[in-house]
C-alpha cells in the first residue's frame, strides 16, 4: 500500500519534536517514500527556519539538510513524478469542495492532491484539518499523533 507522507512528518525524522518517534516508525514501515518538489522546498525550508529561529544551530541544519540529500540520493527518499497542472486542478476542486468545511491551507490542500495524483493509499499527517480532507479525497488517514 502506498503512503504519502506530509512533510511535516519527514521533518520529524530528521529533527526530534513531539511524534518523532511515530513518525520514524511510519517511514520505517514504508518501502519508497515518495517525495515531491513541494516536500523538497518544505522541509529544506523548515530545516532553515529553525537555524533561523536559533532553535538548531547553522551547523546543524547544514547537517540535517546533508542527511536529507543523503537519503534522496541513496533512495530511501523516492523522487515522484507529479504531473503539477492535474495536482492544482484536482487541488482547486478540493478546495471548492471542502475548504469552508476542512479549513485547510493551500499547501494542505496541494498535498492531498499530489497524493491523490500519485495513486497513494494513505495519507500520513500530524495535521487534524488535512487528515479530515484527505479522507474526504478517498485516501486512508494515518494520524502520528495516535498510537496504534
Amino acid at each position: 500500500m502506498k503512503s504519502y507522507f506530509d512533510s511535516s512528518v519527514l521533518v520529524k525524522i530528521y529533527v526530534t519534536e513531539v511524534h518523532s518517534a511515530r513518525a520514524r516508525r511510519e517511514v520505517q514501515g514504508t518501502r519508497q517514500v515518495p517525495l515531491t518538489w513541494l516536500h523538497t522546498l518544505e522541509i529544506g525550508n523548515a530545516l532553515r527556519l529553525l537555524a533561523g529561529r536559533n532553535l538548531l544551530s547553522t551547523e546543524e541544519a547544514a547537517s540535517l539538510l546533508e542527511h536529507f540529500e543523503d537519503d534522496r540520493q541513496a533512495g530511501r527518499l523516492v523522487e515522484a513524478a507529479v504531473d503539477w497542472p492535474k495536482v492544482f486542478h484536482e487541488a482547486v476542486q478540493l478546495s471548492r469542495r471542502h475548504a469552508a468545511r476542512h479549513l485547510c491551507r493551500s499547501l494542505d490542500i496541494l498535498h492531498v492532491a499530489a497524493a491523490a495524483e500519485l495513486g497513494c493509499a494513505r495519507f500520513v499527517s500530524a495535521d487534524a484539518r488535512q487528515l479530515a480532507l484527505a479522507r474526504a479525497a478517498g485516501l486512508k488517514p494515518v494520524d502520528i499523533r495516535a498510537e496504534r
